[in-house]
Order: structure tokens, then C-alpha cells, then sequence
């Protein structure tokens, strides 16, 4: 594999280790900055059930459980 030996694998994959544990102290784990109560973006749609629940119409089905 790309003419690469054991030691080169091994110095590769240490290397490779470090980057990753160096990345994550240097970028820290501090949670995003959020403000309780405030919504950063509107929701464009409700999650209300309650539209869900009422009849839509459909009568070829009507009295159905699946």
C-alpha cells in the first residue's frame, strides 16, 4: 500500500492520532452560547397535533385500524 512499511504505518497513524487529540484541545468541548428562553430561528411550521388528529376527508378508510 503506497510502498509505505511498518514504521512509516505506525509513525503515520501516531501522527495522525495527535492531530485528532490536538484539534480537540485546542478547539475545546465549551457548549454553544445560547439564551435560555430565546429561540435563535422561528420554527416555519407548528408541531401541533392537534390539525393531525381531526378528519381530513378521507371516507374509503373511515373505521380502519391498522
Amino acid at each position: 500500500m503506497l510502498g509505505i512499511g511498518k514504521d512509516g504505518r505506525r509513525r503515520l497513524a501516531a501522527l495522525a492520532v495527535l492531530s485528532l487529540v490536538g484539534s480537540l484541545l485546542a478547539l475545546g468541548s465549551a457548549p454553544a452560547g445560547g439564551v435560555d428562553g430565546e429561540a435563535d430561528n422561528e420554527a416555519l411550521y407548528s408541531a401541533c397535533v392537534g390539525p393531525a388528529l381531526e378528519s381530513q376527508g378521507l371516507v374509503d378508510i373511515e373505521g380502519s385500524f391498522a
